[in-house]
């Protein structure tokens, strides 16, 4: 039988019922750094020790029939439990939805990474339940590897599931360089010199981003990858060289943004549903908190062009999967092209007020640069 290892961000961490933090409730910040306020699980406190306790006993029941499963998967050959050396649990971050815990196995002589996502609220255990299904659609028809996979989960008594974890992938967020106004990315690498993105790598992120959502996106039925933040950290990067690959750790729902039919009755609704998708994104992609925790800032207008391109790869794919025909990207971009600027703006805006809270601070922010950033839009597609 493998042993079974604690650990909050790293090995350097360790942690048992040894530790006065072993009965102490998990906190509800993001990166745990502020302590905003127990976790309530089914009106109970839940602490450090009972996390790793349930992460544990998910992991280990039936002879680690759940971990063998996804390691059998992801190493493409069979294995026993005789092939599991070791299991270190590790608790990553705090999430608003999940607490989500790395699973490092030993098997076979190989180290893999697995992650358990665990919904440690009610609001949590509904987004658990949507997000499965979610993902184990858009794994079907989707099959690129941009997503979790789902191995195995439970909704009871603490609702988790066990995932693949995208080794070597880290979250990024906009940062103001010291002495330089305009804004860059920042990956959070756990480097002590902090990594940030090159012009040519920012484009990618930002194309790479858009494809995976465009990509995602059905025509037909306007199902979507909704909602998704930057500021929650969805998106992840990793850089080899001058390749930028990004995925998706997290995909809450997939599901028309309104409630319209299922299926849209003609070509001209087709394309205004597609309109709406394209704009909505367009102003969502340019959206983060600053260093990820502090106030909303508003991307630089570079990362637009690449957004675009990015898109369009990612409809030319989607129309292929949808069965449409070779030119619907470019019947599209003439679609868009025929609007006026104005009318396009009324649109923008009736769609963030339809969308954004208003009260939230990114409404202000983009109600700020809405129609700076449509003008933009327009000039990059008459190009």
């Amino acid at each position: 039988m493998p042993t079974i290892s604690y650990f909050l961000a790293t090995t350097r961490d360790p942690i048992d019922d040894t530790k006065p933090l072993w009965n102490q409730p998990l906190p509800t910040s993001r990166r745990g750094d502020a302590i905003t306020g127990p976790v309530a699980f089914e009106d109970e406190t839940l602490s450090y020790g009972g996390y790793f306790s349930a992460v544990a006993r998910f992991c280990s029941e039936s002879g680690w029939k759940r971990v063998l499963r996804a390691a059998t998967d992801t190493l493409a050959q069979p294995l026993t439990i005789a092939n599991l050396e070791n299991v270190s649990i590790f608790l990553e971050k705090h999430g608003a939805f999940y607490h989500p815990a790395r699973i490092a196995v030993m098997v076979a002589g190989q180290r893999l990474d697995l992650v358990v996502n665990v919904a440690a609220s009610r609001i949590g255990k509904q987004a658990l339940l949507q997000e499965t299904r979610a993902l184990a659609a858009l794994n079907e028809h989707r099959p690129f590897g941009w997503y979790p996979a789902v191995y195995a989960m439970t909704d009871a008594p603490l609702p988790m599931f066990l995932g693949n974890w995208f080794d070597g992938f880290h979250e990024f967020h906009l940062t103001r360089k010291r002495g330089i106004e305009e804004l860059g990315i920042l990956v959070w690498n756990g480097a002590a010199d902090p990594c940030l993105l090159s012009e040519t790598q920012t484009e990618a992120l930002y194309r790479n981003m858009a494809m995976i959502l465009a990509a995602s996106y059905d025509p037909v039925t306007t199902c979507q990858i909704f909602p998704w933040h930057h500021a929650a950290g969805d998106f992840v990067v990793r850089l080899e060289g001058d390749l930028t690959s990004v995925k998706l750790i997290t995909v809450r729902n997939y599901a028309p943004l309104t409630e319209a039919s299922t299926e849209l009755a003609d070509e001209n609704e087709l394309l205004e549903a597609l309109l709406i998708f394209f704009l909505h994104m367009g102003v969502r992609m340019r959206l983060d908190r600053l260093d990820g925790v502090s106030e909303v800032v508003w991307a630089p207008d570079r990362c637009l062009g690449p957004t675009i391109n990015g898109f369009f790869q990612g409809l030319d794919l989607t129309a292929r999967l949808s069965g449409f025909p070779e030119d619907f990207p470019r019947l599209f971009h003439r679609y868009v092209n025929h609007q006026r600027a104005g009318d396009l703006i009324t649109l923008a805006g009736q769609l963030v007020g339809s969308i954004f809270d208003h009260l939230s601070e990114e409404r202000r922010v983009v109600e700020n640069h809405l129609e700076a950033h449509i003008h933009t839009v327009v000039e990059l597609l008459s190009t």
